[in-house]
């Protein structure tokens, strides 16, 4: 920690604030609005393959930074929606819900965000971060390559209103 810091390691956010330019400000705004421009209809879309509203979407977004801008540790890091996330929310919310209505997928989400949350706060407790070295580069590979093409077939009854499968 840099000499005359007040964080405690806790929150990140102590660490680096008193340290920060204003002469970047208008970097990090121009850098924030493309990426924003970017993730936000991206999230929108996730939603509706997830079978939420399109509203939940931007919670996704928003509420993620946030947190992150706080609580976060690295600068380059990417924190968003993503295709797999998309894909895993959509797959365990049709097993939990098959016929929900909106509000009801709303709450099966959430309790599924809490309980990740709250095994991704435990196995940081446990510093379990290092079993992910434990994934070889081609399985990283082919999951990367697999999660779009399963993402890009997997909308289609939605944008065509039919369906081909069972």
């Amino acid at each position: 920690m840099a000499k005359g810091n007040k964080g405690t390691g806790l929150i990140p956010i102590l660490d680096w604030l008193g340290e920060y330019r204003p002469a970047w400000f208008r970097a990090d705004l121009v850098a924030g609005l493309t990426a924003a421009a970017v993730v936000i209809p991206k999230a929108m879309a996730y939603a509706t393959v997830a079978g939420l509203p399109v509203e939940v979407g931007l919670y996704t977004v928003l509420v993620p930074m946030v947190v992150y801008a706080v609580l976060g540790t690295s600068r380059p890091l990417s924190v968003s929606t993503s295709t797999t996330i998309g894909i895993l929310t959509a797959t365990q919310l049709a097993l939990v819900a098959p016929s929900a209505a909106p509000g009801e997928l709303i709450a099966a989400s959430a309790t599924l965000a809490m309980l990740v949350g709250a095994l991704l706060i435990l196995a940081s407790i446990l510093r379990l971060g290092f079993v992910a070295s434990f994934i070889s580069e081609p399985v990283l590979t082919g999951f990367k390559a697999g999660a779009p093409r399963a993402v890009s077939s997997s909308p289609m009854p939605q944008v065509s209103a039919s369906s081909c499968g069972p």
